[in-house]
């Protein structure tokens, strides 16, 4: 077969679509740079075919599928080093986007990694990270289950979140529906909605508005609570602590408690909070608090308040006056 009816072929089936078109480049290529050689007189029965024409095809095929294979190998190699960069993660879902810089799912997807890791984890949708994730960035809007430990330096959520391990953050920024089964150790927790943690938390500032239950306790600096909604922590130790009632419209209070078995700080102000002891220098219980004892320095009480005992720190003797706001 001559040059041009072999080219001619290739083209036809470029257009159908069995070749792409850099497999045909290639081929073309070779052989524009061949001197083009008579080929064999063609046989005197019919429509028979010379063996060159059948020896030119299955050579054209032949570099066809040398080069499929080729860019097969290349994308596999290419899917190997990304996934390695990532910690050797697996992914699943048509919402799954991933590079060396980033993971996205958007809509539904699964990571898994022992841990995952990447700079930028993002999730929209309905998403599961099965095994530990480490990342610089966190951001979950929708749905996101993790179902080990999460090592990040910013983690923020909008809708509700589950960590079955422990978080580790410098920043936590969470409204929704948030929940950690074991510690959470950060510089700067923000909440607002549901916040649960069945661990420790300890951290520099805590901040939240809604209904909390921090069932190992709460270590900080500075606490801040507004109640939303039934709330509990175990125990409150900080430099200073506010738990206040929410403001309504019109200046009503909105509906919430906290319950803890102690709270302990040096500046403590508390509203509509039930606690077996309170420790502090200086101690305001502000209106629609239980306390059993206050142990403080300085001691203001609301009037629609109860306090059981007073104690003043080092003097001994019963009860003393408790002065009415």
């Amino acid at each position: 077969m001559k040059r041009q009816e072999i080219l001619q072929r290739l083209e036809e089936r470029l257009a159908r679509g069995e070749i792409s078109e850099k497999t045909y480049l290639d081929i073309k290529a070779r052989y524009e740079a061949e001197p083009e050689e008579p080929g064999p007189e063609p046989s005197a029965e019919a429509g028979s075919v010379g063996p060159s024409v059948s020896e030119a095809v299955a050579r054209a095929t032949s570099v066809a599928q040398q080069a499929t294979e080729e860019a097969g190998r290349t994308a596999q190699e290419a899917m190997r080093q990304v996934a390695e960069a990532l910690g050797s993660a697996d992914f699943a879902g048509v919402g799954v986007r991933l590079s060396e810089e980033a993971i996205r799912i958007t809509g539904s997807g699964t990571v898994s990694g022992n841990p995952v890791k990447t700079q930028d984890f993002k999730a929209a949708g309905s998403a599961r990270v099965q095994g530990g994730l480490v990342a610089d960035r966190v951001r979950v809007a929708g749905s996101c289950a993790f179902e080990g430990d999460v090592k990040t330096d910013q983690f923020k959520s909008a809708g509700s979140v589950r960590v079955a391990g422990g978080l580790v953050a410098d920043q936590v920024d969470a409204s929704g529906s948030f929940v950690v089964e074991k510690d959470l150790t950060a510089d700067e927790v923000a909440a607002s909605g549901s916040f649960r943690v069945a661990g420790a938390t300890t951290c520099d500032r805590f901040r939240s508005a809604g209904a909390v239950r921090l069932e190992g306790g709460l270590k900080a600096d500075q606490v801040e609570i507004e109640l939303a909604g039934d709330s509990l922590v175990k125990w409150i130790e900080a430099d200073s602590i506010e738990v206040r009632e929410r403001s309504g419209f019109g200046g009503f209070r909105g509906r919430g408690e906290l319950t803890a078995e102690r709270i302990q700080g040096d500046e403590v102000l508390l509203e509509s909070t039930v606690a077996d002891f309170v420790h502090g220098e200086r101690v305001r219980i502000g209106p629609h608090c239980r306390i059993g004892t206050v142990e403080a320095r300085d001691l203001v009480v609301h009037e629609s308040s109860e306090v059981r005992e007073r104690r003043v720190p080092g003097v001994e003797g019963g009860a003393q006056d408790v002065p009415r706001a």
